[in-house]
């Protein structure tokens, strides 16, 4: 005959199964979802499985080992399995395949980040043994970055006629819809002519003041110096194409377009003062949202023109109160001529392909990629993209910008994947 247990060692099971079994729930979810995140970022794939595998499969099991002559002995089953299944398979994913799983759970705290739950995202971080430094973010800083992804399509209106940039560097393709990318020229035109502060960028640098209106001198005069020149190198170090890119934080973050630097082996960055970079880091690359985040180390240029002074980083608006109709400024590299300041007008806010766009009459041209659009308060509102033309149309000022609130979805407390272009082995733009 079996003896029944104490009612201490009963207690201290049902405490190791109480801690255990919601410790399991999330550390399965979250190792699932990194899984079915290495193969698509959908977040219903994504939660589907992390549910299938921590409460089907589990009662499933449990079914199975339930005695079916003796209920007396089915006490506990469940909840044994629950609490041992969930917490064993959490342990096995996270800590015996580390060096395979650690990438797919940091991929994965950066998606929850950019979702803003940034509480599963510090588990992720916590289970990949990743070392974070999230910063004090901004109220509203953290209002608009959630809602980065939603406001324009629930406002805009889809118009077919919009289109997307599809050339990669040294070339300027056309679409059926009759986009052309505005941003890697060739090298013949160019001869021509932590983030931890990642905060500062996502509030105006004289947060607390009423932000007021300037003129585009004015703006020019203060914005300019945080534009950079972008040129792209291929594997012998020749020029392939050039963009712009501009400063979000004091920390050496800059922006610029996917399409930029998707061919470059090697990149060199020029700012204003003359002082160039080409120790460049590439942090992300998001090239769903045709956007790249890289960084430099302002203190140590390549040249001889001194360590410059770290240029003001450029504050980010909010791309859901752009109205059409307003002004807007735009500075960039077009065709190679450095620093060049257009202005316009807001034309529209639609989307097209389920992406968001800043439709405006802010001339762009290939170099401009990877460029800020202002308000004429300063605030960074898009980043310029492409044009809508074609090799038979006469369509004239129609210029495509990403919302700056998409960006901002992917500015995130680290980077743990960041690769320096240029290392040995690695390919353009992944890791």
């Amino acid at each position: 005959m079996s003896q029944e247990p104490s009612p201490r060692l009963r207690l201290a099971c049902g405490l190791a199964k109480l801690a255990a079994i919601p410790l399991g729930l999330v550390g399965t979810g979250i190792s699932l979802m990194a899984a079915v995140g290495s193969m698509t970022g959908s977040i219903y794939a994504r939660l589907g499985a992390a549910l299938v595998g921590t409460i089907i499969v589990p009662l499933a099991i449990a079914d199975r080992l339930l005695p079916k002559d003796d209920p007396r002995r089915a006490r506990g089953i469940v909840t044994d399995v629950f609490a041992v299944g969930l917490l064993g398979f959490a342990f096995v994913f996270t800590a015996a395949g580390n060096k395979a799983t650690r990438p797919l759970l940091i991929a994965e705290g950066d998606r929850l980040v950019r979702a803003g739950w940034t509480n599963l995202a510090r588990v992720a971080y916590v289970l990949a043994s990743a070392q974070v430094t999230w910063p004090e973010i901004a109220p509203e800083a953290q209002t608009t970055a959630g809602a980065a992804g939603t406001g324009d399509k629930a406002t805009a209106p889809v118009d077919a006629a919009a289109g997307t940039s599809t050339s990669s560097a040294g070339t300027a393709a056309v679409s059926d819809a009759g986009v052309t990318d505005a941003g890697v020229t060739d090298a013949a035109a160019v001869d021509a002519a932590n983030a931890a502060d990642a905060a500062d960028a996502a509030v105006p640098a004289d947060a607390g003041a009423v932000p007021v209106e300037r003129t585009p001198a004015e703006l020019f005069q203060k914005l300019s110096p945080a534009v950079v020149t972008i040129f792209v190198l291929g594997a012998e170090g020749q020029r392939t194409g050039s963009g712009t890119g501009f400063f979000i934080d004091r920390e050496g973050t800059l922006v610029t377009n996917h399409h930029v630097i998707k061919e470059a082996r090697r990149l060199r960055l020029k700012l204003k003062s003359g002082a160039t970079y080409e120790q460049v880091d590439l942090l992300s690359d998001i090239a769903e949202s045709d956007l790249a985040l890289l960084r430099v180390d302002l203190a140590k240029p390549s040249n001889d023109a001194g360590a410059p002074e770290a240029p003001e980083p450029l504050p980010l608006g909010d791309s859901e109160k752009v109205v059409v109709g307003e002004h807007a400024v735009s500075i960039g590299n077009p065709l190679g001529l450095e620093h060049t300041l257009t202005d316009g007008l807001i034309s529209s806010r639609r989307v097209y392909e389920g992406r968001p766009w800043i439709q405006m009459s802010v001339p762009i041209s290939p170099g401009n990629s990877g460029g800020p659009v202002f308000n004429m308060r300063g605030e960074v509102i898009g980043i310029s993209t492409a044009t809508l033309s074609g090799p038979f149309s006469p369509a004239q000022n129609l210029n495509l910008a990403i919302p700056v609130n998409e960006l901002k979805r992917h500015i995130l407390p680290t980077y743990p994947q960041r690769r320096r272009f240029g290392d040995e082995g690695a390919s353009p733009t992944q890791w």
